[in-house]
């Protein structure tokens, strides 16, 4: 589909000046099971049995004893010497006697060992395999081997021989081994039938097979590009990317126009039909003129249901807040308290009329909203509304999206707070939550902060576990970048009208001081800020470097992190945060990320490591959770977590992190691909924390991703001082460019309809 990319005509070029390689697995020193990436130690068997390196994709099955033929280049790694990178890796059957007899002693299946493939050798000689394979029950011929012994060999030979013939019929149309295993995880023995009988359920049911990869094999397949299953799984396709791209649906007209461009099918009328089929047979979901994936659909619905259902419920159901309890708090609150949770007040506060407001409605309503950016007193009011509710022994509890979110809102409150996930109590088994409308949490209150990064599925899952006598208090900062996932809920639910919400405004006097402040509301309203060049004179927190080549920027963000900011403003390395629009370029985290761990943890002779692809983990480095992992230790790992590396096995190739909240967790050899490091981090993976000093890359080369809603998220995440690397043009080009808030969703119409109240018609022109 389309014309191949720069990139691709590239490794096209290498393939076409490839060379083979013949051998057997002496050992595997690494393997990533998801992925199916490892290196192999293998004997070259032409000729010279010398022991190579082999590093690339393999499936499951090959194991020591394994003969096989890769096809690939030789390269001289500066670290590990020579290698064959193979392009592929594919398992072959050993002729000889001697070669069968290590094969079947190496363990391919259960159940073997050297003395059992000696005997079937002896008695069998190079027939041996064919035996496995087409004359099984002649085993009894092997002495000591009974019928039942037979028959679990059977099972497991078959097994194995399947998913060797999985892994052929896939290899012959470029699906990788790592791939072709989780196709057989998902259809077993039927694999093969079900994929070609229709190969588009792949993108369905595999992870990391798309769309593309399934037409790929259709096509092969001599499947006709205007047959239903195609188009139905182009529709699918196109609502799927459109989920990741924040929309909960899509009307009709885009879902088509998509569609069409995608499938290269110009004919609307087939297009139509095939939509109205697919709506008809319930494969999707149609709503007036919009459009939805079956999971979005229900949590969007039920979402607006249960939101509803708080705006008209009568707060006679609440727990009662004292007037003399509420009289207090809402007119004084303690800030300012020690780190410790529960640590003595040191401060006490006004409060403002608007922080007066949401401290009320908090008290009075079941369900408020309340928004406000940096410096204007929602840390505050929080601490207001949890110590109130506190006092009148009502049963609180915090909540947030991330992990280091949920630490700030326990140090702001003064009590424990955890991530949603974790309060829900996530079950990787059903791959739901445990606390649902069948099991409801027994709370009176619960605060959820960073409220901007939830997503609908989220929002729906929370609110079904939170009975009609739980409060609810919703806070964030709606102009921050939106959730990863579909949706607008922080957004949606402020523009609900009959929603209590309150939106701070007032700058306090001690936050208006700070430039890193009024930068953030100057972004916020369009106005490209001036940020001083650092001259010796100028004392500010805030600072701009510009950099006139692009190759410049990551030895200047180098010196800043290792040198200058710790000399000149007494910051440690580990208080400094880089953050950058996207993962690639010189300016981007994997790049920035490698210089900053050679200067950080440079690597020393003695010293344990382990390699990951072209990743190396060292003692003292700071790590990130790229997914989320509910298995690895009580509680999870959830993407975003930070922690340092304390301990590293270099001979089971595991690694112990010491986590952000101080829980030390083992990755094991197939679990290191989870974790990147994070000395630098793109600024969506930063969203619900705070740092006491950010170096922000801003330049030219990240134009395509800059807008203003990520600009003003970078900067608000430093606390105490920012600096700002790049380029002014790119500054001023990501303020002007408002992108994130142009979401397809029907919260708010939802709502409106439910509770009778007028909604706001979101214009398509508006999108």
């Amino acid at each position: 589909m389309g014309n191949p990319t720069k990139s691709e005509e590239q490794a096209n070029g290498a393939r076409q000046g490839s060379e083979f390689f013949r051998g057997s697995v002496n050992r595997i020193t690494y393997r990533n099971r998801e992925s199916g990436f490892g290196v192999i130690r293998a004997l070259d068997e032409e000729g010279s049995r010398t022991q190579v390196t082999l590093v690339g994709v393999f499936a499951e099955t090959v194991g020591s004893g394994t003969h096989l033929i890769a096809r690939g280049i030789w390269t001289d790694h500066p670290k590990f010497g020579r290698q064959f990178k193979a392009y592929s890796i594919t398992e072959t059957e050993p002729t000889s006697a001697d070669a069968i007899e290590r094969y079947l002693a190496s363990g391919p299946v259960k159940g073997f060992g050297p003395v059992l493939a000696k005997r079937i050798v002896d008695t069998f000689g190079d027939q041996a395999l064919r035996v496995l394979d087409d004359e099984p029950d002649r085993l009894l011929e092997v002495p000591g081997i009974g019928a039942k012994r037979i028959a679990e060999i059977k099972e497991q030979w078959d097994e194995k021989k399947g998913l060797r013939d999985v892994l052929l019929f896939f290899h012959n149309f470029g699906i990788p081994a790592g791939t072709a295993q989780r196709i057989h995880r998902a259809y077993g023995m039927k694999s093969v039938e079900l994929v070609s009988a229709n190969p588009y359920i792949l993108s369905r049911d595999v992870w990391g097979m798309g769309f593309h990869s399934a037409d790929k094999i259709a096509q092969a397949l001599g499947i006709e590009r205007t047959s239903r299953a195609r188009i139905v799984a182009g529709l699918l396709h196109t609502l799927k990317k459109s989920a990741e791209e924040g929309h909960c649906f899509l009307p009709v007209e885009v879902l088509l126009t998509k569609s069409s461009k995608l499938l290269e099918i110009d004919d609307e009328a087939l297009l139509s039909q095939a939509l109205a089929e697919a709506v008809h047979t319930d494969e999707l979901v149609q709503q007036g003129s919009r459009l939805y994936l079956h999971a979005l659909a229900e949590a969007e619905s039920t979402l607006a249901e249960l939101v509803s259902e708080r705006l008209l419920e009568s707060s006679q159901l609440l727990k009662k807040i004292p007037t003399e309890i509420l009289d207090e708090y809402s007119h004084v609150t303690v800030a300012n308290r020690n780190p410790t949770l529960g640590g003595a007040p040191t401060t006490r506060v006004e409060l403002s009329t608007e922080q007066r407001q949401a401290v009320r409605y908090a008290a009075t309503r079941p369900i408020v909203a309340i928004s406000g950016g940096p410096g204007c007193g929602k840390t505050t009011v929080l601490s207001a509304i949890a110590s109130m509710f506190r006092k009148a022994g009502l049963t609180l509890k915090l909540a947030a999206p991330t992990g280091r979110a949920a630490q700030r809102l326990a140090e702001v409150c003064g009590m424990e707070a955890s991530t949603i996930h974790r309060l829900l109590k996530f079950d990787p088994a059903s791959r739901g939550f445990l606390h649902d409308e069948n099991d409801p949490l027994a709370i009176d209150v619960i605060i959820v902060d960073e409220c901007s990064m939830i997503d609908i599925p989220l929002a729906a899952s929370l609110f079904k576990a939170l009975p009609a006598t739980t409060r609810i208090v919703l806070v964030g900062d709606a102009d921050q970048l939106p959730s990863v996932g579909p949706g607008l809920f922080l957004g949606d639910m402020l523009s609900i009208q009959s929603l209590p919400r309150v939106i701070l405004t007032q700058l306090f006097r001690r936050d208006s001081q700070s430039s890193i402040t009024q930068i953030a509301h100057q972004i916020n309203s369009g106005i490209v800020p001036s940020i001083p060049t650092p001259d010796g004179r100028i004392r500010s927190d805030a600072y701009f470097l510009e950099i006139e080549e692009l190759s410049a920027g990551p030895t200047l963000v180098e010196r800043l992190v290792t040198e200058q900011i710790p000399k000149k403003f007494g910051f440690v390395a580990h208080d400094i945060t880089v953050l950058t629009p996207m993962n690639q370029g010189e300016l981007g985290v994997l790049n920035l990320n490698r210089v900053l761990q050679a200067a950080i943890v440079p690597e020393r002779a003695g010293f344990p490591k382990v390699t990951v692809g072209d990743l190396e983990f060292r003692l003292g480095d700071r790590v990130c959770q790229r997914v989320n992992n509910y298995n690895i230790i009580a509680g999870g790992i959830f993407n975003g977590d930070q922690g340092e590396v304390l301990g590293i096995d270099a001979e089971s190739q595991s690694v112990t992190v010491r986590m952000w909240d101080g829980r030390e967790v083992t990755y094991k050899r197939d679990d290191l691909y989870q974790l990147d490091l994070a000395y630098a981090l793109t600024i969506h993976r930063s969203q619900g924390s705070e740092v006491p000093v950010v170096v922000l890359a801003l330049h030219d080369s990240h134009a395509i991703l800059l807008e203003r809603q990520l600009v003003y998220t970078a900067i608000t995440r430093a606390k105490r001082l920012l600096i700002v690397v790049g380029t002014r043009k790119a500054l001023a080009t990501a303020v002007k460019r408002i992108r994130s808030k142009r979401r397809y969703t029907a919260l708010i119409e939802r709502v409106s309809e439910l509770t009778e109240q007028p909604s706001v018609e979101l214009l398509e022109d508006d999108l």
